[in-house]
């Protein structure tokens, strides 16, 4: 009777243990708190985007194109066309 035990029961325990691993992949349902400072963190995010692409707006100006040579070159002959 003990073979027929030890059978059964090495691969149950076997099995028991393994899906532990499995149980603690779980994640838990996250509390009121937790999920307040996860909106509060996304607003806040937005909000920096928002600000960021305002800013790109009001900086980027169009500036011609520079020519670091321009002082070295003679100017074109026949007035430049």
């Amino acid at each position: 009777m003990s073979v027929l035990v030890r059978t059964f029961a090495a691969p149950l325990v076997i099995s028991a243990l393994l899906t532990q691993a499995s149980y603690a992949q779980e994640e838990f349902p996250m509390s009121d708190r937790q999920k307040a400072e996860i909106a509060r963190k996304k607003a806040e995010e937005k909000a920096n985007d928002e600000a960021y692409k305002a800013m790109l707006k009001h900086t980027q100006q169009v500036k011609p194109k520079a020519d670091p040579w321009a002082n070295v070159r003679p100017p074109p002959a026949g007035g430049g066309k």
